[in-house]
């Protein structure tokens, strides 16, 4: 019989994990029209190791997002996610780049939304970006 055994580096800082009451303001972008102004969530956090599981039961929307980094002050999360979808002869990237700083039973950050629209030659036709200020308060580990 053989053991094997291994050590896991936690990379996501505790405290983010629970539900949060979370409220996201537009700070800027270049198009108003397909970006909301103002959006306000419930968010279950979670996670092992480097994944960090994050679910909005009331949109249905769960995502698993790998962490690269252990925060060097134990209280900021960033990371970077992009999803491709093929639209016809188009192809959309969806870019998300995220910093959230714990204070606490808070934490609060910036969430940046990049849409870049391709044709079927890959060239870049459209591009549009926004900002969001975030702000969460723990209801629950």
């Amino acid at each position: 019989m053989v053991l094997k055994g291994g050590v896991v580096e936690e990379i996501i800082p505790k405290g983010f994990f629970g539900s949060w009451g979370v409220i996201s303001k537009l700070q800027s972008t270049n198009n108003e029209k397909l970006f909301n102004y103002e959006s306000k969530d419930i968010w279950t956090l979670g996670g092992y190791s480097n994944i960090l599981i994050l679910q909005n039961l009331k949109s249905g929307a769960y995502s698993e997002i790998f962490i690269d980094e252990k925060p060097k002050d134990g209280k900021t999360l960033s990371f970077e996610r992009e999803k491709i979808v093929k639209e016809q002869e188009n192809q959309i990237k969806y870019i998300e780049k995220v910093t959230f700083t714990l204070q606490g039973n808070n934490f609060s950050g910036i969430d940046e939304f990049i849409v870049e629209k391709y044709d079927k030659s890959k060239k870049l036709i459209e591009k549009n970006s926004a900002k969001y200020r975030i702000e969460g308060v723990k209801i629950s580990s």
